[in-house]
């Protein structure tokens, strides 16, 4: 079954709406992680940052490389819709659970 290219366009919008929101989300946990590092300096504190940074770094490539290069094929605009929205669910509990 063909996808038209107007709905793959879309598609693709809608995926790097949601990883910028992912990137939001990200740069928020990135901020409460550093004032929590800043006040406890423990190595648990340490790794949630490095978790967070190589998150955004992802989110970032992935973000670029739908906006600048179109996806990864033609069709992968729902996976990247659905990968992408599953990672904001989880970015927002996990929000709600660190604030």
């Amino acid at each position: 079954m063909a996808v038209s290219a107007t709905i793959e366009l879309w598609t693709l919008y809608i995926a790097a709406i949601i990883g910028i929101g992912n990137i939001c989300l990200l740069l928020v946990l990135f901020k409460i992680y550093w004032q929590n590092y800043t006040e406890i300096k423990s190595k648990f504190n340490m790794g949630l940052l490095f978790f967070a940074a190589f998150l955004i770094l992802q989110s970032l490539f992935l973000a670029a490389s739908i906006l600048f290069h179109g996806g990864f094929s033609r069709g992968s605009g729902v996976i990247l819709i659905i990968n992408n929205a599953i990672l904001f669910v989880a970015l927002s509990i996990l929000l709600k659970i660190t604030w």
